[in-house]
């Protein structure tokens, strides 16, 4: 039995949220590191939550992993320290985020080499993975631009799950049936 799956708006929308923060880091660099920590914190836990809440609501009709699940957990568990330690954030989150950022980035390259034949838009998925793994290994070799690598990683994010969130669910669904 075949399944038309509707979009994602709130993919989408987190995406579009993930860009114009992103953009804001990429025009103001000089924003200080505990305000990072805090719009960095707010972001994860949007885009952590509406990844659970995609993992939930379509791991039956798109063979989502367990660790689609993981990811989500992370990016809430993340966005929470950042949101409730943000002093203490400031000091390590460039090492912290780069570390997570570079393991976040290697995950969606083993997915997207995986899943390159039955996904579409999968390279978006590798494109995002590499950028990623960059950005962590800028975040960890040059501390000093974390505002504005924090900003570019923000921002192809947000297109992808944008992206993923017009698109992707476009795909019509097979489900097996059973007696």
């Amino acid at each position: 039995m075949d399944i038309k799956v509707g979009r994602n708006w709130g993919l989408f929308a987190a995406g579009i949220a993930l860009i114009l923060i992103g953009f804001v880091l990429l025009m103001v660099p000089g924003l200080t590191l505990v305000t990072v920590a805090v719009i960095a914190g707010c972001m994860f836990l949007a885009a952590g939550i509406v990844d659970a809440w995609a993992y939930f609501k379509y791991r039956s009709l798109e063979g989502l992993s367990g660790w689609a699940l993981a990811y989500a957990v992370c990016d809430i568990v993340l966005g929470v320290l950042l949101i409730v330690h943000p002093i203490a954030s400031a000091v390590v989150i460039p090492w912290v985020m780069g570390i997570f950022i570079i393991a976040y980035g290697l995950f969606e390259i083993v997915a997207a080499v995986r899943f390159h034949r039955d996904m579409t838009g999968w390279g978006w998925l590798l494109f995002a993975g590499v950028v990623s793994v960059l950005c962590g290994f800028a975040f960890i070799v040059a501390p000093e631009t974390f505002a504005f690598f924090l900003g570019f990683f923000l921002m192809v994010r947000g297109v992808q799950m944008a992206v993923f969130g017009v698109s992707l669910p476009r795909a019509t669904v097979s489900v097996a049936h059973t007696h």
